[in-house]
């Protein structure tokens, strides 16, 4: 799905992704858009240890991958994006993670991602994602962006002070940073080669074309609805 992405126009990659966004909400989401590799093995069901999800660019990839720096053996539902993820959490008790990034940051990232500069698409998809996730916003551990990059150890410690877990901590949290992100380099290049819009990790080379996007987003009458929403999850947010 991935590469079929990369080659299709960016209207038709805004047209995919707002059907992807709109059924989100739904177990026959799996069915229709995650039944093969990578996308199977990222799917919440029963056994899942932990949920890490977000809306993209949201510092989904660091959160996952420090995790796993020191919890390698447990299941993580994440990655597909989509607010099932973490409602599936809800219905299987499963500890969970929202990483919550501010609108005008995720979207205008995405944006660069997907090749776009229709931004009322993509802060209609941000609405939809969060809003969708309120009624059991209460077994859900919402997390900053500003901290999973900062402080992983606080998310980590929140899981297990809420689910009552015993997650490892990152020994030596600000010197394993390198390993973290060569991991992050590494997972990249797997799945987009070395395309700068695609990176996981900061790239000054798409300055440029974020700042182009956040203009984009900050004249989107749907800017106003988004940011209420996410001032709304992230009062109680680590």
């Amino acid at each position: 799905m991935m590469s079929f992405l990369r080659e299709v126009p960016g209207f038709l990659r805004d047209r995919f992704y707002h059907l992807q966004s709109v059924l989100g909400k739904s177990p026959h989401y799996y069915r229709l858009f995650a039944r093969k590799y990578p996308f199977n093995r990222m799917v919440v069901t029963d056994q899942t240890g932990v949920v890490i999800e977000g809306f993209p660019r949201s510092a989904n990839s660091y959160a996952v991958v420090a995790f796993k720096l020191v919890n390698p053996h447990v299941p993580i539902g994440h990655h597909l994006h989509v607010p099932v993820q973490l409602l599936q959490a809800c219905r299987f008790n499963i500890p969970a993670v929202l990483v919550l990034r501010a609108p005008e940051e995720a979207v205008a990232s995405f944006m660069v991602f997907q090749g776009s500069l229709n931004a009322d698409i993509y802060l209609k998809a941000y609405i939809r994602f969060h809003r969708q996730l309120l009624p059991c916003l209460e077994q859900i551990l919402v997390a900053s962006f500003e901290t999973v990059t900062s402080d992983m150890n606080r998310v980590i410690t929140g899981l297990n002070q809420k689910y009552d877990t015993q997650f490892a901590l990152i020994d030596a949290q600000a010197e394993r940073e390198d390993e973290i992100f060569k991991k992050l380099k590494q997972v990249n290049a797997q799945f987009f080669g070395s395309v700068a819009t695609k990176s996981m990790y900061p790239d000054q080379s798409r300055a440029g074309m974020k700042a182009l996007a956040q203009r984009k987003v900050l004249q989107s009458p749907w800017l106003v609805e988004a940011r209420n929403l996410y001032s709304k999850l992230n009062r109680n947010a680590l």
